[in-house]
């Protein structure tokens, strides 16, 4: 028999193996109402005795006693009228524990209102020891495989991270090869676009240098400028007066900055690879290209 001490009334359970229960009715009614008289014990466990219809009384019958910590005098007294009625075997527990560890066991939410139906599908099989035991067991191996899955479940997360890791870095790796032949032909354009004309180039170089194309052939200009037509220059040839080259310099200072730039930068790569010598009158313009 189990007897549960609640906060507002009594409900009795009866089994003969203290696995399946059954409610046993108080005054006709599930759950008896004892608006905090402890006296109504006396009165509850008698019938008790009398529904169980045994002649020893509640002697030969074992007690669970559920009750809430809160108050120990029910359960003080509780003890007292069981002793009045003979009974030798008792147990007693906490009604709180017993809910916690079938709300962290079997179940995901705890109803408000604890029913008969969840009571003796949930707390009542608890009170026996071996029952107890078995399913603390089950609890510890629904833990285990739990853990196993959310571990089977990490490794596959994980190989699927390193899996579409190294996806994206092959995409990446495309792009970027992709990305550096796109710049180094827009290097390409930007280079063409920047070279100065052959027209230009015939203009100054001989004027900016001393005794140009005598140092730089013409076919070595068109390659170097990237040219494919090779300049048609007359031989012997003939460098430029002082005054030609006065003339020159006042044409290329009347070129817009960017040619400027432009003629500039060919002579400073001119000058890299050739032993060229500026005019005195270029070389405030042109600057240092070493």
């Amino acid at each position: 028999m189990c007897l549960c001490l609640l906060d507002n009334e009594i409900q009795v359970y009866k089994s003969s193996n203290q696995t399946v229960w059954d409610i046993l009715p108080i005054q006709g009614e599930e759950s008896f109402l004892h608006y905090n008289r402890k006296d109504c014990l006396k009165a509850v466990l008698q019938e008790c005795s009398q529904r169980l219809n045994l002649g020893t009384e509640l002697e030969d019958v074992l007690v669970n006693i559920l009750y809430k910590e809160q108050d120990y005098s029910w359960l003080v007294e509780t003890l007292h009228q069981l002793e009045s009625l003979k009974n030798k075997q008792v147990q007693v527990l906490q009604w709180n524990n017993l809910v916690d560890y079938a709300n962290k066991s079997f179940v995901n939410e705890t109803p408000k209102v604890l029913n008969s139906e969840w009571i003796t599908q949930y707390i009542l099989p608890l009170t026996c020891l071996e029952n107890s035991w078995q399913e603390h067991q089950k609890l510890i191996d629904s833990l285990n495989l739990q853990k196993q899955i959310q571990q089977d479940l990490l490794q596959v997360e994980e190989q699927q991270l390193q899996s579409n890791f190294a996806e994206q870095l092959a995409f990446l790796q495309a792009e970027k090869k992709k990305l550096q032949t796109e710049v180094r032909e827009a290097q390409k354009k930007i280079a063409a676009v920047q070279r100065p004309n052959l027209e230009a180039l015939l203009s100054f170089l001989p004027s900016i240098f001393k005794n140009f194309w005598n140092t730089v052939r013409p076919d070595e200009l068109a390659n170097i400028a990237g040219l494919l037509d090779i300049p048609n220059i007359s031989s012997p040839y003939h460098n430029p007066t002082s005054s030609a080259v006065q003339s020159k310099k006042r044409q290329f200072q009347a070129l817009a900055e960017t040619e400027q730039q432009q003629i500039i930068a060919f002579c400073r790569q001119l000058k890299q690879d050739y032993d060229l010598q500026l005019h005195l009158e270029f070389r405030p313009i042109i600057g240092v290209l070493d």
